[in-house]
């Protein structure tokens, strides 16, 4: 387990920085020289790291200077994606180096689990033709809605009609890969592992769009449920008996934040439209509210008020974090922003967390597929450590 971890050690300061060298491997890890230099040299032989000529190392001292790296060629990893209308995915090679991504528009909500692994199958046999690579080593599904804790596939989705869909093994047999499904936005704390400015951070992700959700990373951790994905944020109950909601219930949060209820509260219908709300229509609407119309207005300032009280009430539970921010929301921040402040004073102690920094990230699918991509990468370093550490004692 030492030896595991010493390699662990060593693989993540390089998933941090890039290249390196084995002497900032030591300074960094703690390890010695020697130590370090040892299991840069096993990850070197097992084809994990590779050598690169460093020609200022060169020119400074007369001889040729030697950096390492994280070989791509190692393995090749999967991020998927299943949302409403589509499916999407982008594959990856070791270092972490996007190879290509495809979307493909679909109308999935009728298909049961079968059509669905066959779906995604197909997917990923086009990533790999795109790219000419023979097979991958890990995927990672992020999915819409609630998944089961044991990373196997579907409890429920709001792109889906079917429940409890099976997803992971059937996959897996289908591709010759491991396959992890996870809830997107749960998720996408992942994205932040490696980045030096997250380094030992608390932090919550929060997505508003076509849903709300939340995903937390906590104690260095990001947060999974016993026995779902868990972080229902936008099902937290912001108005008993107000309106409705996708999942059936009544006053959730996501039922006067999402996309669909502010494009429901400034139409000023009841109803859940049956479509997808554009991107452009969100703008459009978005620039209405900062010209003045009121409903528009009014529809971004309830939305605000909602999560307000959501991460009022998480503050209130926990300390207070900062919030990456992303989706529709992330673009309509100075519309937002007074009134979930407002929301958050109003409903936890004493105000905590009124003051908390917001952090945007209009791009979602890549944030999407960085949390996916980084949660499969470090899936293999753990397996990767393991059989390196075996092959040592075997040796």
């Amino acid at each position: 387990m030492v030896r595991v971890h010493n390699r662990l050690a060593v693989l993540d300061h390089l998933r941090r920085v890039g290249t390196t060298t084995r002497k900032l491997v030591s300074e960094a890890t703690g390890l010695s020289v020697s130590a370090s230099s040892a299991i840069s040299g096993t990850l070197l032989r097992c084809g994990l790291l590779e050598e690169l000529e460093d020609d200022e190392r060169s020119i400074r001292r007369g001889r040729p200077g030697k950096s390492l790296a994280l070989c791509g060629g190692a393995a090749r990893v999967a991020a998927l994606k299943i949302a409403v209308g589509e499916v999407t995915g982008r594959i990856s090679d070791y270092a972490g180096r996007p190879l290509a991504e495809l979307r493909r528009e679909v109308d999935i909500s009728g298909e049961d689990g079968d059509r669905l692994v066959a779906l995604l199958a197909e997917l990923a046999a086009a990533l790999l033709e795109r790219t000419g690579l023979p097979d991958l080593d890990k995927v990672v599904v992020a999915v819409q809605g609630k998944t089961h804790s044991d990373l196997s596939g579907i409890v429920w989705s709001p792109a889906l009609k079917h429940w409890n869909i099976e997803i992971a093994a059937p996959l897996s047999q289908r591709l010759g890969a491991d396959v992890s499904v996870l809830n997107d936005c749960s998720l996408m704390p992942e994205a932040f592992r490696w980045r030096p400015e997250f380094s030992g951070l608390d932090f919550a992700t929060l997505f508003v769009g076509f849903g709300v959700g939340m995903g937390l990373k906590i104690n260095g951790a990001t947060f999974q449920g016993k026995h779902s994905s868990a972080v229902e944020f936008g099902h937290i109950n912001h108005m008993p008996h107000g309106a409705l909601c996708r999942c059936g219930n009544r006053g959730c949060v996501e039922a006067y934040a999402s996309d669909y209820a502010i494009w429901r509260r400034a139409t000023g219908g009841d109803a859940i439209p049956a479509h997808r709300i554009s991107d452009a229509v969100m703008q459009r609407l978005a620039d209405a509210a900062r010209a003045g119309d009121e409903a528009a207005r009014i529809a971004f300032e309830e939305a605000g008020i909602a999560i307000g009280y959501g991460l009022g009430r998480v503050y209130t539970m926990i300390d207070p974090l900062p919030i990456v921010l992303t989706g529709s929301g992330a673009r309509a921040i100075d519309l937002l922003e007074p009134a979930i402040r407002t929301g958050i004073r109003e409903s936890s102690v004493d105000g905590l967390g009124a003051d908390a920094p917001f952090i945007l990230v209009e791009d979602t699918d890549a944030l999407v597929f960085d949390a996916g991509t980084a949660h499969a990468l470090a899936a293999l370093d753990q397996a990767f450590a393991r059989s390196a550490a075996e092959a040592t004692e075997a040796a």
